[in-house]
């Protein structure tokens, strides 16, 4: 038998495969860094101003001041009956009262008389 071991049968394949290696590692090192990390910036970028966005939008006020007329509850009076009296002309009804539970933070569905309700333009 001319050979005994496996290595002395490929000794310089095995330099060959561990060149190849480093290249290969390298090479990929080269393309993270070259189109990957660009990409990724970009998408930690977009995902921040996204994120920033909707914070802002849940941040803001629903109703600017200037756009809210405040109203004094009668006796008798129900959302229903000042929804319908002040909402617009095309608007439901009930859209109209979530806005005004809303914009006054009220928990339940109920008023009192003398209690002050803000009702918002549409």
């Amino acid at each position: 038998m001319k050979y005994s071991t496996y290595q002395s049968i490929f000794p310089m394949n095995l330099e060959k495969m561990q060149n190849v290696r480093n290249e290969r590692k390298a090479q990929l090192v080269r393309t993270i860094s070259n189109s990957l990390l660009p990409k990724l910036l970009i998408l930690v970028i977009v995902s921040w101003i996204a994120g920033a966005g909707v914070l802002t939008v849940f941040a803001a006020p629903s109703v600017p001041n200037e756009e809210v007329t405040k109203l004094i509850v009668q006796p008798g009076d129900t959302l229903w009956r000042i929804a319908s009296n002040h909402k617009p002309e095309r608007m439901d009804t009930r859209v109209y009262i979530e806005g005004i539970v809303r914009i006054n933070g009220l928990e339940d569905r109920g008023v009192q008389a003398g209690q002050v309700l803000k009702l918002p333009h549409f």
